[in-house]
């Protein structure tokens, strides 16, 4: 089979590593490498900094599409959405409880109008989120950030990210079946996540990522968010709680943003970890590439003092 250019590209990285020189002590060995390596990528990256901007990023890109869709077809999808993933409750809002009275009351073609002009106009302005996280892919991977010719590819982003954290409220009403409630709950919110970080870094690449980097990348983030959620479970109903009771509605956004900042943490980092790990000179790193990929750079450098002798 025949390697991808992002995988040749890795082999070649993973080869210059294994011919430096180890220093200290977390270098001597393979697994002592690729934990520094993804250390150093993860101070590299600001890890804070991009979760932060990705969160803030999320909350006025992504969130306001999910109620835009859910005003126009079903407000219970909203309110299940942000009751399930940060914990609001929106019926404990008097200022959105009032803006929803007032909007049902008003004639269905204006109403409609109306929706469908919002949800063009936040799809639009929602692709900083979708650009902010083709930025963390393109440094990361080292791979071309797209350009406004790729716009439909942020546009799918904000769609793909939008369904599926509405999706991820449906799912987690399944708990409420007796026994096989919550295994069912949980396998079902694994897979949301992992088909939707399958999505979104092959959109922002440009399929550069195909292959079995795409497949790690898409498990490990889902093994994360999905672990966070079950936190979230238990956090998120006190910390709402606690903040709507300290500073009213404000507090509620500062409770989304922070957990949303936690949840893009998760993906920044699982992100930085699988290009470490891709980069391993053992058995790991030689799965993610592929074996294909590694021959290929080891039989050009093999060739290649050859070519120069013979010059």
């Amino acid at each position: 089979m025949k390697p991808t250019k992002l995988s040749v590209e890795l082999a070649k990285e993973a080869l210059e590593v294994r011919r430096q020189s180890a220093h200290g002590w977390l270098r001597r060995t393979t697994a002592g490498r690729t934990v520094a390596r993804a250390l150093r990528g993860l101070a590299e990256i600001e890890l804070a900094d991009r979760a932060m901007t990705l969160a803030a990023q999320e909350f006025i890109s992504v969130l306001p599409v999910i109620i835009a869709v859910g005003t126009v077809s079903n407000l219970d999808l909203a309110s299940d959405t942000l009751s399930s993933q940060l914990g609001i409750d929106p019926g404990s809002l008097t200022s959105i409880t009032r803006t929803t009275a007032d909007a049902v009351e008003a004639s269905p073609p204006t109403f409609a109008t109306f929706g469908v002009i919002g949800i063009l106009m936040v799809l639009i302005s929602g692709t900083s989120f979708a650009r902010a996280l083709g930025r963390v892919y393109g440094r990361v991977w080292e791979v071309p950030v797209l350009s406004v010719r790729g716009w439909w590819r942020w546009v799918a982003v904000v769609v793909a990210v939008a369904a599926a954290i509405a999706l991820l409220g449906r799912v987690r009403q399944f708990s409420t079946v007796e026994w096989i409630g919550p295994p069912l709950a949980f396998t079902g919110e694994a897979l949301v996540w992992f088909g939707l970080w399958m999505a979104v870094p092959y959109l922002l690449t440009q399929g550069r990522l195909a292959g079995r980097v795409l497949w790690a990348s898409a498990a490990l983030t889902s093994a994360g968010l999905t672990a966070v959620g079950i936190g979230g479970t238990v956090y998120l109903p006190m910390a709402t709680a606690s903040a709507q009771a300290k500073f009213g509605e404000l507090g509620l956004v500062f409770t989304a943003i922070t957990w949303l900042f936690i949840q893009s943490f998760v993906v920044v980092a699982a992100t930085v970890i699988v290009k470490a790990l891709a980069l391993d000179e053992g058995p790991i790193g030689r799965a993610l590439r592929g074996s294909v990929a590694d021959a290929v750079v080891e039989a050009n450098d093999r060739d290649l003092p050859q070519a120069e002798h013979s010059g």
